[in-house]
């Protein structure tokens, strides 16, 4: 058997493994009917489980290939892992994030189950209203800007051509679109967004359209080779949040060390977007 049929070969396995033990006892839920936050936690340590709770977060990165191993059990996880898997990916972070219930706006809880998922689905889609969204870096001490520039766009070659967010009245199951974004990390790039919403689950992923240089400069991932994927799930005890950011890097390398910080703060910025977000649509 030849290398690269023997590599294909362990990835099949491995996705294998993962979706039987992992994904499947966790997605047989209906839309409305609100999974239990130990269904959906994918096996995690007890430091894990604690830090999860009692700090709202868990980081895991992955500095020399990505198994991911925080995904939570949804409808939408099979083909998440599938991508992350099969992507060749060599450097990542993966990040759960949880907001207990008692900490969500009070609309949230009362609002109609069909109009809180349209509301958490459309969130996912208010692609402008990641401009302006900062960081907080630690080796600086304060909070920086992360992107300058996010808009939907009809044309890759006309990025600053903006449309207005592709909100929507009906969930819709799998909807793609392109954004323009500008970042102090990979400076301008167009990514293609695609939505997913599953019967537990909310999901969005961005796919790089154009080459990835660190500081304008420095190309260190082609078209096609830097995934995003943020995962929202409501739970009976509040909201559950996945985020991952990876990527098949040209010099894993010489990055290595910039990449870690670069790709942590990027997926804590966008689960605290997010967060940020819920609580103003639940506020109004």
């Amino acid at each position: 058997m030849s290398g690269m049929n023997y590599q294909k070969l362990i990835k099949n396995i491995t996705f294998f493994l993962f979706f039987t033990l992992t994904v499947l006892p966790g997605f047989s839920q209906s839309p409305g009917t609100l999974p239990s936050l130990n269904d959906i936690l994918p096996a995690i340590s007890s430091s894990g489980n604690s830090a999860l709770m009692n700090d709202g977060e868990l980081l895991r990165f992955h500095g020399d290939g990505v198994s991911p191993g925080l995904l939570p059990k949804t409808s939408l996880t099979a083909g998440i892992a599938r991508q992350m898997i099969t992507g060749d990916l060599n450097i990542g972070i993966e990040g759960l994030f949880f907001t207990p219930l008692s900490e969500l706006p009070e609309k949230y809880r009362e609002m109609p189950p069909g109009d809180r998922r349209l509301t958490l689905y459309n969130i996912l889609r208010s692609v402008s209203t990641l401009q302006g969204l900062e960081y907080y870096s630690a080796s600086r001490g304060e909070m920086r800007l992360l992107f300058e520039e996010s808009w939907a766009i009809a044309d890759v070659k006309k990025p600053k051509a903006s449309l207005a967010d592709p909100l929507v009245s009906t969930i819709l199951a799998e909807d793609t679109i392109m954004i323009h974004q500008k970042d102090k990390s990979f400076n301008n790039n167009e990514s293609s967004m695609t939505f997913r919403a599953g019967s537990n689950a909310f999901a969005a992923e961005i796919i790089n359209l154009t080459p990835m240089r660190y500081k304008g400069f420095i190309r260190i991932a082609d078209p096609g080779d830097m995934q995003i994927h943020l995962i929202v799930v409501p739970v009976e005890e509040g909201l559950l949040m996945y985020g991952t950011m990876s990527a098949r890097t040209l010099n894993v390398k010489a990055f290595l060390d910039r990449a870690q910080n670069s790709f942590t703060n990027r997926v804590i910025a966008l689960a605290g977007w997010y967060k940020t977000r819920l609580d103003e649509e639940f506020s109004n």
